[in-house]
C-alpha cells in the first residue's frame, strides 16, 4: 500500500496530526452543538467570537501542549506525522467571521477509505474552512494515487445534508459504519459514500441519541473482535457484524470523558487519554499494549486522540 486505510487497527505508518496554536483557537457556537456538556456551552455562549488564550490561558495552552506531545509520541513510534498547514487570510474567516480557528481535530473534515480520499461536509459552518489546512496532506496522497472526492457542501441552516463527518466514520474492512444523531453525518451523506464506494462496499448508518456528536464518541474498533462502546449512547445496538465481538462496555460519564476515542498504532497497541483508568485496565487485561498520555485539554473542547488524527497509511489486509 502506498496510502489508504481499510481497517481501525492497522499498523499505522503515515497520518496528519492537528494543530492547536493557542492564538488561533476563537470560541465558536452554533446550534448543532448541543452535544456539550452545559458548562462548556454556557462558555461558548458567552464567549462565542473571543480568542480562547484571551479568556482561558490556561485551557488554550494544555490544547496546544497536549496535541504537539501527542503528535512527538506517533513520530518516536515510527509514523511519519503530517501537520496541518495554519489558515492565513481569507481562508481563516471563510463562511463564518468568527468561528473555530484552531484545526485540532484533523479527523472530521477529511476522510481516508480505502484508494478515496475524501473533503468531508461538516455541519458547524465554521468548521468548513479547515479542509484548507488538510489539502497539502491530502495532495501527498494524491500524488501516490488516491483518488480526491468531494462531498457536496450541505445547507448552512443545518437541515438539508449531505453532511459526512470523519469522527462518525468507522472501517472495517468492506464494512463502513457511519453515525447518525442530528450533530454531523446524516442519511444523505452515508448514501453518497455509498454511491462512491461502489458495490463491493457496504455503507451502514449507526443510530445514535442526539445529544452524540460523532461515532467515535461512543464506538472503538481496537483490534478484530474486539471493541470499546456505551450502549446508552446507541439506538440500535450495535452493526450486526460486531455483535459477537469482545466488548469492553463504558458509562455514559466514561463515554463524556471520551474513553472510546483513543488512537491506534497497531493491532494490540494504542494510546489512550490517562483518565480513562478503568477503560486501560480492562484493555491490558485483553493483552492490548496502553500508553497513556493525558489529553484533558482537547477533551473539554469535544475531541480526543481518534479526532486529533486521520490515517493517510494504516496497513492492513483487505479481504
Amino acid at each position: 500500500m502506498k496510502f489508504g486505510a481499510h481497517h481501525e487497527w492497522g499498523k499505522l505508518r503515515e497520518v496528519v496530526i492537528g494543530i492547536s496554536p493557542a492564538e488561533d483557537f476563537v470560541v465558536f457556537h452554533e446550534g448543532s452543538i448541543r452535544w456539550m456538556p452545559p458548562d462548556v456551552d454556557d462558555f461558548c455562549r458567552k464567549n462565542a467570537g473571543r480568542r480562547l488564550v484571551d479568556i482561558d490561558p490556561d485551557w488554550a495552552l494544555r490544547c496546544q501542549r497536549q496535541v504537539d506531545a501527542l503528535a512527538e509520541l506517533v513520530a518516536r513510534e515510527g509514523v511519519i506525522v503530517h501537520r496541518p498547514q495554519r489558515l492565513e487570510g481569507i481562508e481563516r474567516t471563510f463562511l463564518a467571521p468568527n468561528g473555530e480557528g484552531m484545526q485540532l481535530f484533523a479527523r472530521d473534515a477529511m476522510i481516508v477509505v480505502g484508494e478515496h480520499a475524501i473533503d468531508a461536509s461538516l455541519r458547524l459552518i465554521c468548521r468548513q474552512r479547515e479542509r484548507y489546512g488538510l489539502r497539502p496532506a491530502i495532495q501527498k496522497i494524491v500524488q501516490r494515487g488516491a483518488r480526491w472526492s468531494t462531498v457536496p457542501l450541505g445547507s448552512p441552516n443545518c437541515v438539508d445534508g449531505p453532511f459526512l463527518e470523519g469522527g462518525d466514520t468507522l472501517l472495517n474492512g468492506h464494512q463502513v459504519y457511519v453515525g447518525i444523531s442530528g450533530c454531523a453525518s446524516d442519511l444523505a451523506g452515508a448514501d453518497w459514500l455509498q454511491a462512491l464506494l461502489g458495490e463491493k462496499y457496504r455503507v451502514i448508518p449507526v443510530a445514535m441519541k442526539s445529544s452524540v456528536l460523532h461515532l467515535d464518541c461512543c464506538l472503538a474498533l481496537v483490534k478484530p473482535g474486539l471493541l470499546i462502546y456505551c450502549p446508552e449512547k446507541l439506538i440500535d445496538g450495535l452493526p450486526m457484524a460486531l455483535r459477537d465481538w469482545d466488548k469492553i462496555a463504558v458509562s455514559i460519564e466514561e463515554a463524556n470523558r471520551l474513553a472510546t476515542n483513543g488512537l491506534v498504532l497497531e493491532e494490540g497497541r494504542m494510546i489512550v487519554d490517562s483518565d480513562n483508568a478503568r477503560v486501560i485496565g480492562e484493555l491490558r487485561a485483553r493483552g492490548v499494549d496502553v500508553i497513556p498520555l493525558l489529553f484533558d485539554g482537547p477533551i473539554r473542547v469535544g475531541g480526543s486522540m481518534r479526532c486529533a488524527h486521520h490515517p493517510l497509511l494504516r496497513e492492513s489486509v483487505l479481504a
